[in-house]
């Protein structure tokens, strides 16, 4: 992969380019599909290419395809050509040496073979079958992902990466007098750490605990969102905030906010590209910078944003390593310029039990899921989110299932009505994520609930 950058490099400096820049990435997804409590499907897709950046002067222009040919590098440099000067091109990174990132890739993992990765899907299935007679249904899937990239550009840089990680996830529904759901999800950076079982026994777990709800009316509640329903929020409603692309276009409401207090004192909130075991953790971002760990909010004020190099420069900062170039597929994708993006975003965890939590909470909800999570007004983060899995808390207990609920609250407001917050965290991939959340669970008081 990388002799086949650094032909491509060669080519743009012959057809003209001042600056050059060669981006080749290799992915892979092994599907295992669960449908009706049976496995309907094994899968295998495979993608690579080249995506090509050559600069004449300030204008840039981008090309790509899935393999290299000399036409490829042509065009590039002929886009370039036919573009306006970009006053804030800031060039390609200068070589950087990386840290090593422990625990990203697995060879086990990268060279499963689908029978295996069948049996283990087996597994999270019969788990949540064999859990209570009143589960009826389970679907879901395993995925097993790997992929391999290489950079090379004119100032120096010369480097590769690989990664793999196995996401499972399970929706199961239970039915009694009436029927319930519950989801779980787990990922892995490499097989030795995955338990099939797991995934199937806590979704079969929340599905059965959800039958029977009882209603909830409209109101302000102590809520405590759990792992999960944690990192969905933040995923959704935190991760653009802190996107230096949306804070230069005026999207993020913490725009305007740098230095300030924004949440609770408890609250520490950093992106760690270069976290081991991270499931999305890369020694480089897709520019060649090297990954890191950056501060964004300590102990409730706002310390910083995530940038890729352009942003970086159009804000006056330095690159933090999060460039990368991202699309539906998961892995690198070489189809797209890079931008920024969060990696892993970590929630520091607090002094609390989770059964401090609920000890402590007189009348309040355990969302243990949600979905449906989205900014409605993003510029001043006003959001909805609807709950999947929910128990009512009273007297400091568990007192039965929910009813599904609908929130409608605005993220500035809750992050400093932040009460508690545990040392339970676990690391999550909400659904149609690309980065992961390390989250415990989190208590918000005076949340309005319908």
């Amino acid at each position: 992969m990388l002799e086949t950058a650094q032909k491509a490099l060669k080519a743009m400096r012959r057809e003209g380019a001042g600056q050059a820049e060669a981006f080749v990435a290799e992915n892979s997804v092994l599907t295992v599909r669960i449908a009706s409590n049976r496995i309907i499907e094994t899968k295998f897709v495979r993608d690579e290419g080249m995506g090509l950046r050559a600069a004449v002067g300030q204008r840039v222009g981008f090309a790509c395809a899935n393999e290299f040919t000399p036409e490829l590098a042509k065009r590039a440099v002929s886009i370039a050509r036919a573009r306006p000067p970009n006053p804030d091109f800031n060039g390609f990174p200068t070589p950087t040496k990386p840290k090593r990132v422990r625990g990203i890739y697995d060879s086990a993992l990268a060279s499963l073979p689908p029978e295996r990765a069948a049996e283990i899907a087996e597994s999270m299935l019969v788990s949540a079958l064999c859990f209570d007679d009143r589960v009826a249904e389970v679907s879901g899937a395993l995925n097993v992902v790997v992929e391999r990239c290489a950079i090379a550009n004119s100032n120096g840089v010369i480097i590769a990466d690989r990664a793999t990680r196995m996401l499972g996830h399970l929706t199961v529904e239970a039915r009694d007098l009436g029927r319930s759901e519950g989801a779980a999800w787990l990922g892995s950076t490499n097989l030795r750490d995955f338990d099939p079982s797991a995934v199937g026994r806590r979704a079969a777990e929340l599905a059965v605990g959800s039958l029977n709800p009882k209603k909830v009316k409209p109101g302000n509640y102590d809520v405590i969102l759990e792992p999960a329903a944690t990192a969905e929020l933040l995923y959704h409603v935190l991760g653009y905030a802190v996107n230096g692309r949306d804070v230069h276009d005026g999207i993020s409401y913490f725009a305007d906010h740098l230095g300030k207090d924004i949440a609770a004192e408890e609250l520490s909130i950093c992106d760690w590209g270069n976290m081991s075991n991270g499931q999305c953790s890369k020694t480089f971002d897709d520019e060649g910078v090297p990954t890191q760990r950056t501060s964004l909010i300590e102990r409730g004020r706002l310390v910083g944003f995530v940038y890729d190099r352009y942003y970086a420069g159009k804000a006056g900062m330095r690159s933090t390593g999060n460039g990368l170039r991202l699309a539906d597929m998961p892995g690198r994708c070489y189809g797209v310029e890079p931008s920024p993006c969060i990696t892993n975003l970590v929630l520091s965890p607090g002094d609390f039990k989770r059964e401090e939590l609920i000890a402590d909470t007189k009348r309040g909800l355990l969302l243990s899921r949600i979905w449906y999570t989205y900014p409605i007004t993003p510029q001043i983060g006003d959001f909805s989110t609807t709950s999947r899995c929910g128990f009512l808390v009273r007297g400091g207990e568990l007192v039965g299932a929910a009813g599904q609920v609908r929130i409608h609250e605005n993220m500035p407001r809750i992050l400093r009505r932040v009460t508690g917050i545990a040392d339970d965290v676990e690391q999550v991939m909400p659904w149609g994520a690309v980065a992961a959340i390390c989250a415990p669970s989190l208590r918000l008081s005076g949340v309005r609930v319908e």
